[in-house]
C-alpha cells in the first residue's frame, strides 16, 4: 500500500512533461516511489507463426507483475505491436488491461508483404526497465498478390507470377504427434480423427482439486505446412525472462516513463505561432464529443507539455482539445499518442519459401479469399460499451424544445422557455450565459458557466447566443459551482443538437480535433455451427483453417467443456491452451486431431 501510495505521488505530481512522453523526477518521495514500484513483464499467446494475406492475427495479452509473478494490477494499457526487419512497425495496437488481461486482433491486408516480422509487447512502465524485457515472438508473412517475394525466398531471383510464390513443407507425418501434457491441466479429446463439418468437443480436466482459478486462451487451427519459428509456450515465458527485473538508475531531476495506472495517457504540447507568447500554466481542455459528453481541463508544465488520463472506454474515439486562453488562436496542438523509443536489435526467424509447396499456398489464399467474402454470414460482434453518465452527473434541469413553441435562436429561447438563464455583457464587452446559482445572496463573482454543444465545450458564448434553436433538442443546466483542473465554472450549460453534427460544422481555427488510437475493441469472435443454427450453410463454403478462438476464458472450481466444428479443410489440426494460474504458474497444453 505504502508503494501504491508513492506511484500516486509521482502520478498526480510529477507531470513536468519533456520529450517523448517522459516525465520529471522532482522530490525524493517521487524517486523512492520509482525505486520501489516493481516492474512489469508481458506474455502474448497468439494463434500462428505464419500468416497469409487476408486472415487474422488473433492475441491474448497477460502482464505480469515481477516482484510476485502474479497478474499485474498497475498498468492499465498495453502496447502490441508487429515490427518489420526495418525496425518500421507495421501496426501499432493499445490493449486495455483488466487485472493484467487483454485481448486483440489485426487483420492482414495486402498491402503488406512478405518478410519476416516480430511482434512485441509492452507497458510504458517497462520502458524503464535496465533489460530489454519486450515479449517478442517471430512472425512470418506470406502475401502471394505482391511480385517481390525476395524477401523469403530460398534464392534471389524475379518473381513473374504467381508460380514462383512456394513454400517448403514438412516432413510427411505418418501419425499425429504427441500432444504436450501439464501437470495441473488434463486436455481429453473424444476422438482423434473427424469428418468435415461435424462437431467436435474436448474437455479440460483439472488434475488437482485444490488448483487455483486458471486464466487461459485457446486456439484450434491447422497444422503449418512450412518450416516456421516456433510459437512461445506459458512454460517457455516463464524459463526465458528474467525473474528479478530492477528500473534504471535515476535520480532527481531524471526523465522516466510514467506508468499508465488509471487509464491511457494522451500527451501533448502547446507551440505558440508568436515568439513572444508563454506556454507555460495554460489550461488545456479536452471533450469527448456525443453521448459520452465527458470533459478534462489541465495545465501545461513550463515547456507547455500537457497529459490527459482517459479512464473510460468511450463509444466515440474522437475529441476536440483547444487552449483556454483570450490568446487561444494564437497557439497550435501537438499530441503524442503511442511511446516513442529506440527499437533493440532484434533476432528475426529467417523463413523461407521454395517451389515444393506452390499448390498448398495457391490453395490457402484461394480459401482465404473464399472465406472474406462470406465474412458478413460469420460476424464477430463488437462488446459495445456502455453509457456514462456525464461527467457533471444527472441532477440537470432539463428542457425538451419539442414541447415548448419554437425560436428561431437560442437566446430568444433562453428568454421565452428557459427559467434560470440569461446572457449579459463581461468586462470585454462580450456576450456570456449567466446561470441562476442555488441562493439569492450568491456573489457574482464574474465566473461564468462551462457552455457545451454535443459535449464540446464552447468558449465564444456569442456563437451559442446567435446559434439556430431549430435545431437543438435540448437545453440542460446545473447551477452547481463547478471545478474542473484549475478552472471554476459558475454552473453548466449543456445544449444537445436534433442531429448531434455541432462538430461537423465547427469551424475555429483554435479547435484541435484528432481521433485517438483508442484500445481495441472487446470482440465476442464468431463460431461456427451446424445443425444447430436457423440458417442453413448447406450451401456456404467453409474453408476456415482457424476453427476456434477463444481468448478469455476461466477454470475455476469444475471441468471445461469446449465444443466447435470442423471446417471442409483436411488435415492436422492443433489444439493450443495457453495460460497462468491465479498464483502465476504457467499451464501450456497442446492437442491434435485430423480431419479427413
Amino acid at each position: 500500500m505504502y508503494i501504491k501510495l508513492l506511484l500516486f505521488s509521482i502520478f498526480i505530481f510529477s507531470f513536468s512533461l519533456q520529450a517523448q512522453r517522459k516525465s520529471v523526477l522532482k522530490t525524493p518521495d517521487e524517486l523512492l516511489g520509482y525505486q520501489k514500484l516493481p516492474q512489469e513483464k508481458i506474455y502474448i499467446h497468439h494463434n500462428t507463426s505464419v500468416l497469409f494475406s487476408g486472415e487474422y492475427l488473433y492475441y491474448r495479452v497477460y502482464c505480469f507483475n515481477v516482484a510476485n509473478n502474479l497478474l499485474s494490477d498497475i498498468s492499465k494499457i498495453a502496447y502490441i505491436e508487429l515490427i518489420n526487419e526495418k525496425k518500421e512497425a507495421i501496426f501499432k495496437h493499445k490493449i486495455e488491461l483488466k487485472n493484467g488481461l487483454g485481448q486483440g486482433d489485426f487483420f492482414l491486408p495486402v498491402t503488406i508483404p512478405s518478410g519476416n516480422y516480430k511482434l512485441i509487447g509492452y507497458t510504458q512502465w517497462m520502458l524503464n526497465s535496465k533489460y530489454d524485457l519486450f515479449f517478442q515472438s517471430d512472425i512470418s508473412i506470406v502475401n502471394p498478390y505482391q511480385g517481390d517475394q525476395k524477401a523469403i525466398l530460398s534464392k534471389s531471383k524475379t518473381i513473374d507470377s504467381i508460380s514462383d510464390l512456394i513454400s517448403s513443407k514438412e516432413s510427411p507425418q505418418t501419425e499425429l504427434p504427441v500432444g504436450k501434457i501439464n501437470d495441473d491441466i488434463e486436455l481429453r479429446l473424444d476422438k482423434k480423427v473427424f469428418p468435415k463439418r461435424s462437431q467436435v468437443g474436448f474437455t479440460i480436466e483439472r488434475v488437482k482439486s485444490n488448483l487455483e482459478p486458471v486464466y487461459y486462451s485457446i486456439s484450434v487451427r491447422k497444422k503449418s505446412a512450412f518450416n516456421s519459428a516456433k510459437t512461445i509456450s506459458a512454460d517457455d515465458f516463464l524459463s526465458t525472462y528474467p525473474k528479478t527485473i530492477i528500473n534504471q538508475t535515476k535520480s532527481i531531476d531524471s526523465l522516466f516513463f510514467l506508468p499508465e495506472m488509471r487509464g491511457e495517457l494522451i500527451y501533448g504540447k502547446v507551440v505558440p505561432m508568436e515568439s513572444d507568447l508563454s506556454v507555460s500554466s495554460l489550461d488545456i481542455a479536452l471533450s469527448v464529443p456525443g453521448k459520452s459528453n465527458d470533459v478534462k481541463v489541465v495545465s501545461t508544465d513550463k515547456n507547455g507539455g500537457f497529459v490527459f488520463s482517459l479512464n473510460k472506454r468511450y463509444k466515440e474515439n474522437q475529441v476536440v482539445i483547444q487552449v483556454v486562453d483570450k490568446h487561444r488562436t494564437k497557439y497550435r496542438i501537438e499530441l503524442d499518442e503511442i511511446p516513442k523509443f529506440e527499437y533493440p536489435d532484434f533476432d528475426f526467424y529467417n523463413f523461407k519459401i521454395t517451389r515444393e509447396a506452390e499448390e498448398d499456398i495457391i490453395k490457402r489464399s484461394v480459401y482465404n479469399q473464399v472465406e472474406n467474402s462470406f465474412f458478413n454470414l460469420k460476424p464477430d460482434t463488437i462488446q459495445v460499451p456502455k453509457d456514462y453518465v456525464p461527467f457533471y452527473g444527472n441532477q440537470s434541469k432539463t428542457y425538451y424544445l419539442d414541447d415548448y413553441t419554437r425560436f428561431p435562436t437560442v437566446k430568444e429561447t433562453i428568454v421565452e422557455v428557459v427559467n434560470g438563464v440569461w446572457t449579459r455583457k463581461n468586462e470585454d464587452g462580450d456576450n456570456v450565459f449567466v446561470i441562476r446559482g442555488y441562493y439569492s445572496d450568491q456573489v457574482d463573482g464574474g465566473l461564468i458557466p462551462m457552455v457545451l454543444i454535443d459535449g464540446i465545450l464552447v468558449q465564444e458564448h456569442d456563437d451559442v447566443i446567435s446559434y439556430d434553436a431549430r435545431k437543438v433538442k435540448s437545453i440542460s443546466f446545473i447551477r452547481d459551482r463547478y471545478f474542473l483542473g484549475t478552472k471554476i465554472y459558475e454552473g453548466i450549460l449543456a445544449i444537445e443538437t436534433l442531429e448531434g453534427d455541432y462538430l461537423e460544422n465547427l469551424n475555429k481555427s483554435y479547435v484541435f480535433r484528432s481521433a485517438l488510437s483508442r484500445p481495441q475493441v472487446q470482440k465476442n469472435y464468431y463460431q461456427q455451427r451446424y445443425n444447430l443454427d436457423s440458417i442453413s450453410y448447406d450451401r456456404i463454403p467453409d474453408y476456415r483453417y482457424q476453427l476456434l478462438w477463444k481468448p478469455n476464458v476461466t477454470i475455476k472450481n469444475s471441468n471445461t467443456a469446449i465444443e466447435f466444428f470442423t471446417s471442409d479443410v483436411t488435415g492436422d489440426f492443433e489444439i493450443s491452451l495457453e495460460g497462468f494460474t491465479k498464483n502465476g504458474r504457467p499451464i501450456s497444453v497442446k492437442e491434435y486431431f485430423t480431419v479427413k
